[in-house]
C-alpha cells in the first residue's frame, strides 16, 4: 500500500473538520500540492506524503490498511485528542510542536 490515499487524506480531513488550507499549513506542505493530491492531478515527493501522514496521525486519524476484500481507510484513533476540538486553530502551534523538524526525512 501506498504511504497515503487521496481518498485516505480527504476522509481524515473531513473527520477532523480539517479545511485543506489548514492541513497543508499544519504539515507545512504548499496548499496547491495538497489540493492536487487530493484531486489526482498530480503525486507529491514521499517527503511530502510522508509529511501529510504524519500531521494527520498526531491530529488523531488512524490508517487503516486493506483487509480481505475491504479497502484501505481510516479511523479516529481517540476522541480526546485537542485536534477534535471544534476551534483547530488554537490547537494548532501544540500540533506543530510535537512535529519533529526531521521527521519527515
Amino acid at each position: 500500500m501506498s504511504i497515503l490515499l487521496a481518498s485516505q487524506c480527504r476522509a481524515a480531513r473531513a473527520m477532523l473538520g480539517l479545511s485543506q488550507k489548514d492541513l497543508a499549513q499544519l504539515a507545512e506542505v504548499g496548499s496547491r500540492t495538497l489540493a492536487d493530491f487530493e484531486t489526482g492531478t498530480r503525486s507529491p515527493h514521499h517527503r511530502t506524503l510522508k509529511a501529510i501522514r504524519h500531521t494527520l496521525e498526531t491530529a488523531g486519524i488512524l490508517f487503516i490498511g486493506e483487509e480481505g476484500n475491504l479497502g484501505p481507510g481510516v479511523r479516529l484513533n481517540s476522541n480526546e485528542h485537542p485536534a477534535l476540538m471544534s476551534d483547530m486553530e488554537q490547537h494548532a502551534p501544540e500540533l506543530r510542536h510535537e512535529l519533529s523538524p526531521g521527521a519527515f526525512q
